[in-house]
């Protein structure tokens, strides 16, 4: 999955999470549905997708985001069928089309797009049934950098403070230290962590080794749960100012 689709699902789920009705509706072919299946699975969401035509799927995923704007909702077509549907449409539902566009690249193979699909309900089930297998295809870890990353920035706070994967001039290991979320300027460092940090003594002992090394160069370290970012970014957001906050009225 591409970092522009994991940034733009967030950033969709962001603004839900605030209270505006918002219709993901994905553009691609047979892999475009199995990529946001895959995205709630990995990020243990409780979200929709229709698949119906569009004259049908559009209008109900719209009254079911009005209902309940912070729930997940996508509907799935090929560029073909939303170019028919969308001809000479000048209304409130274009207009949600129009916000909501994803184009999905074909990056799921076959074999993956038919087992996530697989299932009348199409729903994602919760996070833990997610197999070693489908979180190869789609990290989670990755998914929440993206969604804490457009949190940040969708907040006035934190907007163009943070960079994605940020290296340092320092080495961690054989290569150069890398942060999941750097602000170079206010020296903090926001890391994010899978469920296999904590069960795996290696990890978590390299993690704390990675966080003495970030400290004695000044940075202010925060860590947060992917799991956590991934159904609400919110909290960490919250975090990461008042870590700002403190490191402002230092320079006051």
């Amino acid at each position: 999955m591409s970092e522009a689709v994991l940034r733009r699902f967030a950033r969709d789920q962001w603004v839900r999470l605030h209270g505006t009705p918002r219709v993901t509706v994905l553009v691609g072919g047979a892999h475009a549905g199995p990529a946001w299946l895959q995205w709630l699975r990995v990020g243990g969401l409780e979200g929709t997708l229709l698949d119906a035509a569009l004259d049908v799927a559009l209008p109900e995923a719209v009254m079911r985001a009005v209902a309940s704007p912070g729930t997940p909702i996508a509907v799935a077509c090929t560029p073909d069928a939303l170019v028919a549907w969308r001809a000479g449409r000048a209304d409130r539902l274009a207009a949600m089309v129009d916000e909501g566009i994803v184009a999905i690249p074909d990056e799921l193979g076959a074999d993956s797009s038919r087992r996530v699909a697989a299932g009348a309900a199409r729903r994602a089930p919760p996070f833990d049934a997610c197999s070693a297998a489908e979180a190869a295809l789609f990290d989670a870890r990755s998914a929440a950098e993206a969604a804490l990353f457009e949190a940040l920035e969708a907040t006035a706070a934190t907007a163009g403070r943070f960079e994605l994967n940020g290296y340092l001039s320092i080495r961690f290991g054989s290569s150069a230290a890398e942060v999941d979320l750097l602000s170079r300027e206010d020296r903090i460092a926001v890391e994010i962590d899978g469920y296999h940090h904590f069960g795996d003594l290696d990890a978590y002992r390299r993690d704390r080794r990675k966080d003495l090394l970030l400290q004695t160069q000044g940075l202010l370290v925060i860590r947060v749960l992917a799991e956590d970012v991934m159904r609400d970014p919110r909290p960490a957001v919250n975090m990461v100012c008042q870590a700002l906050a403190s490191r402002l009225s230092e320079q006051a």
